[in-house]
This record gives structure tokens, sequence and C-alpha cells, in this order.
């Protein structure tokens, strides 16, 4: 009885620290994305075409990929999310050049206040 006992109490502190071991984003909840699906829709019309492994401009590649945000570190994924917000205050993206180019490719008002409200509150958020 007793070492049925002891493993009925090992089984369930192994089934604990599974519990907590398992996959958990940036975000700190489980099975939350950390992008919201409106930031995604921006991301996939707006900024994948230059920021993704498939992208079409290798500055855009290594200044950011939108796909590795998820895996970077805390204190990585905080300062990028800072990045961002200061390069859509500063109207750099998407990139003059693009825009004349492709004019569609313009960041709308309210499509730079959603990544700029998401960026922030991220970054808020991974604060605590």
């Amino acid at each position: 009885m007793k070492v049925s006992t002891s493993i009925l109490i090992l089984v369930i502190i192994i089934g604990f620290f599974f519990i907590q071991s398992s996959p958990v984003n940036q975000s700190g909840q489980k099975g939350e994305s950390l992008y919201t699906a409106e930031v995604k829709k921006v991301i996939d019309e707006k900024c994948y075409g230059c920021h993704s492994v498939k992208g079409n401009s290798q500055d855009a590649k290594d200044a950011l990929l939108w796909d590795s945000l998820p895996n970077l570190q805390k204190s990585r994924l905080i300062a990028t999310l800072d990045d961002i917000i200061e390069v859509l205050k500063e109207n750099k993206m998407p990139p003059e050049e693009v825009i004349k180019k492709y004019p569609e490719m313009k960041l709308l008002p309210m499509e730079k206040k959603t990544m700029q409200s998401w960026a922030q509150s991220r970054a808020d958020s991974l604060l605590k």
C-alpha cells in the first residue's frame, strides 16, 4: 500500500512539472498568439512581403522577421517591440520608395494606430 501511494504521489509530481513546462508563448499565456487578428492582417497585407524569409529585401529581413518574434527571448522581444513603435512613430515603414512604387502599401492611420497599440501593449505586458 505504501508503494502504491508513493507511486501515485510521484506521478502527480511528474505530471505537475510536465504541465508547468508546456510551451508558453511570449504573451505568457498558453494557446494565445503573439499577434491579434487585426495585427496579423496588417502584417500579412503590408509588412510580410519584405519582412519574411521569402521577403524581397535583404535589409528588411535583417532588420525584422515577423515569424521570428514569438521565438525571441523576452528582453530581445521587448526591444524589438520598442523599435517597431519608434519606426511607426517616425513614419519609416513602409519606406517612401516602396510607397511610391506601391501606394497601396502605405499604412492607413488606423493600421498604424493598431500596430503601435499592439506593440506597446505587448511590451508593457512583458515588463510585468
